[in-house]
């Protein structure tokens, strides 16, 4: 075989192979839907907040439309350590890449608007407040579905 053949076939061999990792990785992901975040969640979040800096462990549940209620337990350099419970959390927007925007309230004129991007399974998700009508608010961190109680 000569030294084009040789060329001509690797060269082929590695663009069959380039094309199909392509088509792999470039595969449709199945669409994340707000019934697909059902269920509890932990989040750990820390940032700015009208206390100052602070700390939040968040459990909050959500049902197959994206409603639910959390407890958020929160340690901080301006308030004193503080536990709430029962405070409405909605899951405004989710686009089926995963992208979406969750609002988490802490008390009256209390909250704060997250962005998130939830992963392709589901299971996790990553939570930023960059609201503009709230530039003092900073808080960002991830949330992990709770496993089941046994």
């Amino acid at each position: 075989m000569s030294a084009i053949n040789v060329l001509t076939r690797s060269a082929l061999i590695s663009a069959a192979i380039l094309a199909a990792s392509i088509t792999a990785t470039g595969a449709a992901q199945a669409a994340v839907t707000k019934a697909q975040l059902a269920g509890n969640w932990t989040a750990a979040l820390g940032g700015n907040t009208g206390c100052g800096s602070t700390s939040m462990y968040v459990q909050f549940n959500l049902n197959t439309g994206g409603n639910g209620t959390a407890t958020i337990i929160s340690h901080s350099t301006g308030c004193a350590d503080s536990t709430s419970a029962g405070n409405p959390v909605k899951v405004t927007v989710l686009q089926p890449n995963g992208f979406g925007l969750l609002n988490l309230s802490c008390g009256v004129g209390c909250g704060w608007n997250f962005r998130i991007q939830v992963s392709n399974d589901a299971n996790s998700m990553i939570l930023v407040d960059v609201d503009p009508a709230n530039p003092g608010n900073t808080p960002f961190g991830t949330a992990l579905r709770r496993a089941p109680t046994p």
